[in-house]
């Protein structure tokens, strides 16, 4: 098995859900409340797999996946990309 497959330090925003029905060849992830440009997420892989477990019990395909942090990810772009809320 690769190395990259099991990484060793990674900074994480927190952990998606992909979801689909069981026999669609697509995958949808709901987009993020605060941020244009994250999809939502959950803060702990433990969360995330609730969710997985939940739509699997409801006939879904569903996967976690992390949230990886880009190494050109600033603050500023964040703030450019934040939905404004009413």
């Amino acid at each position: 098995m690769s190395s990259d497959l099991h990484p060793t330090a990674m900074n994480v925003y927190g952990y998606a859900v992909a979801w689909g029905a069981a026999d669609a060849f697509s995958w949808q992830i709901e987009p993020d409340d605060e941020y244009r440009n994250l999809p939502a997420h959950y803060p702990t892989l433990a969360e995330a797999c609730d969710r997985v477990a939940f739509l699997k019990q409801r006939g879904f395909k569903a996967r976690a996946m992390a949230l990886l942090v880009s190494p050109d990810d600033s603050p500023a772009a964040f703030e450019a990309n934040r939905i404004q809320q009413e």
